[in-house]
């Protein structure tokens, strides 16, 4: 396929357009930055501009697009809620039009676990009912609703991928793995404010790269929501008992806090996924700490 890829400079950007590649796909990926890598096969676009998205696409016979430009999460642009809804959802309906205007084979979507919101107790699954409890939240429900909408009146086929807590190399924003990494290379003690019972669900990007190619080129899915985790339920005791395995160097100390996002959600199940598509994460923690520390020490990080 000749795959259009949003948000190309991110964290999920990256290991797509690396992934989609090394599968045969021809990958044309845009940001509205490269976050000064020099990167020269970035065209840089915004997602508000129809009429270069429109040209790019013609000049590059792009038959999917997998939209992971956004802000990022529910920490992003805190206080901008308008800010929000015009780079998640208008975006969205733009690239989803385009789409249709060309006939594309395929258009995933990157959601969020954040559309299940606080779900308390109940194992989470496609099924399990939507209370989003941020802008961000609510702006991946939107979203979905779109890609449904667009499926349902013009026949586009498009997926939604309600994605757990992603961690690796290029990610921008604040993250308790990559601290803890840096903090052992350079041999300072790394303290976490947290609550011992809550659950963290982390997924490696590689895993979420592997999960875009998967429904890209499946020949059809029963459903336009899939939910993809590493099926990984794990609080911060063990998340620091993990690393301190897995890491050399580690040094945690767990103090009394909150998550800065604290829905709680205890089991997110992602076996659907495997069952229709045939993906299943291959990193567990462990392993995906071990990746993201060669990455970071390779300099291929943000």
């Amino acid at each position: 396929m000749n795959i259009l890829i949003t948000g190309g400079a991110g964290l999920i950007g990256m290991a797509a357009r690396q992934t989609l590649a090394a599968a045969g796909h021809a990958v044309t990926a845009i940001d509205i930055t490269d976050f000064g890598r020099g990167d020269k096969e970035l065209h840089i676009v915004g997602l508000d501009d129809r009429d270069a998205l429109d040209m790019l696409i013609r000049g590059k016979s792009i038959d999917a697009i997998v939209h992971c430009g956004a802000i990022s999460g529910p920490m992003m642009a805190q206080g901008q809620p308008l800010k929000i809804v015009s780079v998640n959802i208008d975006a969205t309906a733009l690239l989803l039009d385009l789409a249709r205007v060309h006939a594309m084979k395929r258009f995933v979507f990157c959601s969020s676990i954040s559309v299940y919101g606080n779900a308390g107790s109940v194992a989470i699954n496609e099924e399990t009912q939507l209370h989003p409890t941020s802008v961000y939240g609510a702006s991946k429900v939107a979203c979905e609703q779109l890609v449904e909408g667009f499926a349902a009146e013009y026949g586009l086929d498009g997926v939604s991928l309600r994605i757990g807590r992603v961690y690796g190399p290029y990610r921008r924003a604040n993250c308790i793995l990559n601290d803890i990494i840096r903090d052992a290379s350079a041999g300072r003690k790394t303290t976490i404010p947290c609550d011992p019972d809550f659950i963290y669900h982390y997924v490696h990007v590689d895993d979420v790269a592997a999960a875009i190619a998967a429904v890209l080129v499946a020949p059809a899915f029963p459903r336009r929501t899939y939910n993809v985790g590493a099926g990984e339920p794990l609080t911060m005791p063990k998340i620091a008992d993990i690393a301190a395995r897995a890491i050399d160097g580690t040094d945690i100390v767990l103090a009394p806090g909150a998550d800065d996002v604290p829905d709680i959600q205890t089991e997110f199940d992602v076996s659907r996924i495997g069952k229709d598509i045939g993906w299943r994460p291959r990193l567990p923690l462990s392993a995906g700490l071990k990746a993201y520390r060669d990455a970071i020490l390779a300099g291929r990080s943000a």
